[in-house]
C-alpha cells in the first residue's frame, strides 16, 4: 500500500489479497486455526465450484457460544452452523468512498472484493481501511 493515494483511491489499492477463503466442509477447530495463523476475523465461504456462498466471522462463533448453540465438539462442527448468507461485495474498480459508504451503512466488519466476472480476489476489512488513512494522513 505503499502508492501514493487520491481522492479516488480504488478498492484495489487497499484490499488484502489473496483472500484467504473456507469451504463449507471446513470445521470450527479449523476456522479458528486460520483466524490464529493470519490475524484475521472473518473468510469469504466458498462452494466446491470457488463461487461465493457467504461469510463466516468470529463473531458469528462467539454468537452461537453464547447462544449455547456450541457444545463440547465445538471443533468438529462444520462451519455451516452460522454463515451470512448476504454478502456485501464490491468490485475491484469501486473506491475507497463506495467502500467507506458499505461500511457505515451496513456496520460490518469487512467486504468481499470480486472482480467483473464476480470472481473472488480480494477483501477489505475496517482494518484495511484505517490502515489506508493512517498512510494517507501520515499518522504513524
Amino acid at each position: 500500500m505503499g502508492k501514493a493515494v487520491t481522492q479516488a483511491t480504488l478498492i484495489k489499492d487497499i484490499m488484502s489479497t489473496p483472500a484467504i477463503n473456507v469451504c463449507l466442509t471446513h470445521t470450527v477447530r479449523q476456522i479458528i486455526k486460520l483466524v490464529k495463523k493470519h490475524n484475521v476475523t472473518g473468510f469469504p465461504v466458498v462452494d466446491i465450484n470457488g463461487k461465493l456462498i457467504g461469510v463466516v466471522s468470529t463473531l458469528d462463533l462467539i454468537t452461537e457460544a453464547a447462544l449455547g448453540k456450541l457444545h463440547t465438539k465445538l471443533g468438529e462442527l462444520p462451519i455451516t452452523i452460522k454463515i451470512e448468507k448476504e454478502v456485501v461485495k464490491l468490485n475491484q474498480y469501486a473506491t475507497v468512498k463506495d467502500a467507506m459508504a458499505l461500511f457505515i451503512k451496513h456496520r460490518i466488519g469487512r467486504i468481499v472484493i470480486i472482480d467483473d466476472h464476480d470472481k473472488l480476489c480480494g477483501i477489505v476489512s475496517r482494518k484495511d481501511l484505517i490502515n489506508f488513512f493512517i498512510n494517507k494522513y501520515d499518522l504513524e
